[in-house]
């Protein structure tokens, strides 16, 4: 049985800010990305707010964001022990994204220093992982700037890489997490395509580390604003995968044209209408998957103040297809 969860991006931020700022959202005054960098962090600590409407939403499963600003360092041995006990209270699996932006995306970074000092940075939220008892670790493959995607800098990149996801993965292996890789976006301009980073799994498996792949649909449908020919349909995308390779993956739609990313699935916005998220539940229990995360970002003001209206449509909306 394939258990859903639920990355929450922004879909809390307002829950958590001063009232002073939710009137100056109301009005206009502030915008969805300001609330976003007020509210983030202290959204991100609410962790059993996350966990009570997760089960709230009949979903067993809660992956948690560790990319920048991350409030999971600041966490002390007694407050990671109460997010354990919470989630274990109520019956909820966790997860955790590795940082992917800033320093934690250096985990390519051709510069040794500037490497070690991503993987340090994965380390330490690793460990926060294993102390608040989660399952399973997502990791980026790491962005480099255009004028290095080609020639000797790819060589040097994907050998970065290799040592990064040796050492997070054997760590990963010996604390009882199990790593996986996920596909970036087209635009990241390196591991979007499947067979790249499927070839980096099985190269890091065959120095003995089992390390695993998180395919993000979402991020792969990005394709087609770059000109890229997607399948028909394009979840049939997931035949591709080798099931020993699968755990976790993570489940939103894309937007071609208007470069949007992870909105609500329900409403049909993207290219995963009905009958595609039907294949894709079929492959995915095909393949063994033991976890798919739901990620959804609020893409404008009538789509936060009706949040848990949304999320409770939406969340209905994918149960019924993954328990048909």
């Amino acid at each position: 049985m394939v258990r859903l969860g639920r990355d929450y991006t922004n879909c809390f931020v307002f829950d958590n800010l001063g009232a002073s700022d939710k009137r100056a959202f109301e009005k206009g005054e502030l915008d969805l990305g300001s609330i976003n960098a007020v509210s983030l962090e202290k959204t991100k600590r609410n962790v059993e707010q996350q966990i009570k409407v997760t089960r709230e939403l009949g979903m067993t499963h809660l992956e948690l964001d560790a990319d920048s600003p991350n409030p999971y360092l600041d966490f002390d041995g007694d407050r990671r022990r109460e997010v354990k006990e919470d989630a274990e209270s109520y019956g909820v699996t966790l997860s955790l994204h590795l940082p992917y932006s800033y320093i934690g995306a250096c985990v390519c970074a051709p510069q040794g220093r500037d490497r070690r000092v991503a993987v340090e940075l994965h380390r330490r939220c690793i460990q926060f992982a294993a102390d608040v008892g989660a399952k399973y670790l997502v990791m980026h493959p790491g962005s480099v700037p255009f004028y290095h995607r080609s020639g000797k800098y790819m060589e040097y990149i994907h050998d970065s890489l290799f040592k990064s996801l040796l050492e997070l993965g054997k760590f990963a292996s010996e604390l009882g997490l199990a790593l996986h890789l996920e596909n970036n976006t087209a635009f990241d301009g390196i591991y979007s395509e499947i067979e790249d980073c499927l070839s980096m799994v099985r190269e890091v498996r065959e120095k003995g580390v089992d390390i695993y792949f998180n395919f993000d649909i979402g991020h792969w449908l990005t394709r087609a604003d770059l000109g890229a020919q997607l399948p028909d349909p394009p979840e049939s995308a997931l035949e591709l995968l080798p099931p020993d390779y699968l755990k976790e993956l993570h489940l939103n739609d894309y937007v071609p044209g208007e470069r949007m990313f992870h909105p609500p699935i329900h409403l049909g916005w993207g290219l995963l209408q009905r009958g595609n998220l039907e294949r894709y539940a079929r492959l995915v229990k095909r393949k063994g998957v033991e976890v798919v995360v739901l990620e959804t970002a609020l893409k404008n003001v009538e789509q936060v103040l009706d949040r848990r209206e949304i999320l409770e449509q939406e969340t209905k909306y994918v149960r019924d297809i993954f328990e048909s």
